[in-house]
């Protein structure tokens, strides 16, 4: 965003989003556009209008310098750019963009006719030009402003860019300022843009702010390339060792200046790329649709959501079989294992056992070292829960479900942004809401039915029905747990007791063999009963019953009303409830220490 102004929360009327148009000019170099299902790196722009001409190459340098940079470290991410294509900063940064083969994002603060007055006649003329270079995004009115209040009312103005600047901070994962790192004191200026993105400070918007400006916790959406640079209307220039100067800023008090990325948000990022990576060598996995009616008269842009939702899900699907594999593999050939020593111990005492047991315990080995090296168990985990905030972002949008405020937005309620190591899943709900987030659906009436029907569902569908079935069927697997571990301690026992009574008058080999079989029965219990303590049997159970319970409870509360306001205050606090609970799902499994594969929650 080029500084100038502020802006406000959702208000009357939808934005217009134009489709792209052509692909304009690209630089050789350009990068195909990503693949259906696959999440890119989102880099949003703020920045003085008044950039110095004479430092305008270096600065252009620099600004191409960092797309290479990123696109070099991180090759499966293709990049993303949202600039509000304003005068300065703005559009040189869109022209570099499109010289690089860069996807563009055009957002406005308001309708494109009122917008264009900003600009002279031969600056709306490049403005056209560079609006045919990607798709557009006008930002709907803050409530109680007016197309005419706009046109007259500076504060109205004001709301309108500081608004701007939110939808900005708010959606990318990294935001270029071209700025002095000076604060103008101009509401809605780069400063204030970098407030908020760093702090979620937003200073017209007070009134809807909910959290506290004094925030301890690390996450991973307050990072910064700021590239130094002068602003003309001052009358001062940088030195020129440090005009077009690049670094990185962060909320860390100990370096909150860096030449390089920090390794915490690289590591964000890479995990980033690993889903795109699993998306592209398993492009054959089948792939399961949220809906399967129609819903684009509703909210076409949820299909942003839709499209890597399947992919999570699939992927989801895809390493919870491996992991599983694993798993059971290997209690299997510890159970095989047991039972070749036993064999050699107490029967044969033959050399071909003993090798048996090796064989054994050396598969055992290398399948543990294989799921560890492919990590399929943490990657069944976070894809998961990555679906699973992505269904719940999906309804909400076809819902008109939005943030209390207009600095909240869907990625905010997943974990509430407390845990670095799940920053990348919020990233990509970053990614997904950024088209559904700056509109309001177009028949919410119609999609809170949908979200009804098709997401909470009631007994016999939906979620609630599906955690219906699952807590009926974890259920009857904990209970064949429990008779499989009791019988084979009281077939142990049995026999203990049988080689007690009859001591000395049963020989061998039947002595072996009850002596074998003690040792074997309570072994192949504890293996059982580590089997479910590993997959979460009961863990999982209480989770199903408390699902089951939260999506019941909203099913009775939605059938009771008929208000639509009140149906979209339910659908978001059960929205939030469910994100909350499989964020601190993953949490508690990433906690137990690992071995082979571990706690796996069915799709």
């Amino acid at each position: 965003m080029t500084e100038r102004f502020g802006a406000g929360e959702r208000g009357n009327g939808a934005p217009v989003v134009g489709p792209r148009v052509a692909a304009g000019v690209r630089g050789e170099g350009a990068a195909p556009q990503p693949s259906r299902g696959l999440v890119s790196l989102v880099v949003a722009v703020t920045g003085h209008r008044d950039l110095v001409p004479r430092e305008m190459p270096a600065i252009r340098a620099t600004v191409q310098r960092f797309f290479r940079e990123l696109r070099q470290r991180f090759p499966d991410l293709p990049l993303f750019v949202m600039t509000p294509v304003a005068e300065g900063a703005d559009r040189l940064v869109a022209e570099v963009a499109a010289a690089e083969g860069i996807e563009l994002l055009f957002v406005l603060p308001m309708p494109r006719s009122i917008y264009r007055e900003d600009f002279d006649e031969l600056s709306r003329a490049e403005f056209d030009a560079l609006m045919a270079l990607g798709d557009v995004i006008e930002l709907p009115l803050v409530a109680g402003n007016t197309p005419e209040l706009i046109e007259t009312s500076q504060p109205a103005r004001d709301l309108q860019y500081e608004r701007l600047g939110v939808y900005l901070a708010a959606h990318c994962h990294v935001l270029l300022a071209l700025w002095d790192g000076e604060d103008s004191g101009a509401p809605g200026g780069t400063a204030h843009v970098v407030r908020f993105h760093q702090q979620d400070v937003a200073e017209l918007l007070a009134d809807y702010h909910a959290r506290s400006p004094i925030d301890f916790t690390e996450d991973e959406s307050d990072l910064v390339y700021h590239v130094l640079c002068s602003r003309g209307s001052n009358g001062q220039s940088l030195a020129g060792e440090l005009a077009a100067r690049g670094r990185w800023l962060t909320r860390d008090e100990i370096a909150s200046v860096t030449e390089q990325m920090p390794e915490r948000y690289a590591n964000v990022l890479q995990r980033m790329m690993e889903f795109n990576r699993d998306a592209l060598r398993a492009a054959n996995l089948p792939l399961t649709p949220l809906l399967d009616e129609p819903y684009h008269d509703v909210n076409g842009l949820a299909e942003d959501i839709e499209r890597i939702f399947v992919q999570a899900d699939a992927q989801a699907r895809r390493y919870q079989r491996k992991a599983l594999l694993a798993l059971r593999g290997s209690y299997l050939l510890a159970a095989l294992a047991a039972g070749s020593f036993v064999l050699y111990a107490d029967l044969t005492a033959q050399h071909g056992m003993l090798l048996a047991y090796l064989v054994f315990i050396g598969l055992g080995t290398f399948l543990y070292l294989l799921e560890r090296r492919g990590s399929w168990y943490r990657r069944s985990l976070d894809y998961r829960v990555l679906a699973e905030g992505l269904r719940v972002q999906f309804y909400w949008a076809l819902a008109g479900v939005h943030g209390e405020g207009a600095t909240q937005f869907s990625h905010d309620s997943f974990m509430k942004r407390q845990d670095l190591e799940l920053g990348w899943i919020r990233n990509v709900m970053r990614y997904a809401g950024r088209r559904c987030n700056a509109i309001t659906a177009a028949r919410p009436e119609r999609g809170v039915e949908i979200a009804v029907r098709t997401w909470i569902g009631d007994a016999g569908s939906g979620q609630t029905g599906y955690y219906t079935a699952k807590t009926a069927q974890r259920r009857r697997r904990s209970r064949r747990t429990a008779r499989v571990v009791m019988l084979c301690l009281g077939l142990g026992l049995v026999c203990a007791l049988i080689l007690t009574l009859s001591w000395g008058r049963i020989g061998a080999p039947w002595s072996n063999v009850l002596i074998a079989l003690m040792g074997l029965l309570p072994f192949m219990a504890a293996v059982r009963q580590g089997y479910a303590t590993r997959v979460g049997e009961h863990e999982l159970l209480n989770q199903y019953a408390y699902m089951q319970r939260l999506y019941g409870n909203a099913h009775l509360l939605l059938t009771s009303t008929s208000s639509i306001a009140r149906r979209q205050d339910v659908l978001r606090a059960v929205g939030e409830a469910a994100l909350d609970e499989n964020a601190l799902w993953l949490l508690r499994q990433r906690e137990r220490p690992l071995s082979g594969s571990q706690v796996l929650q069915p799709s």
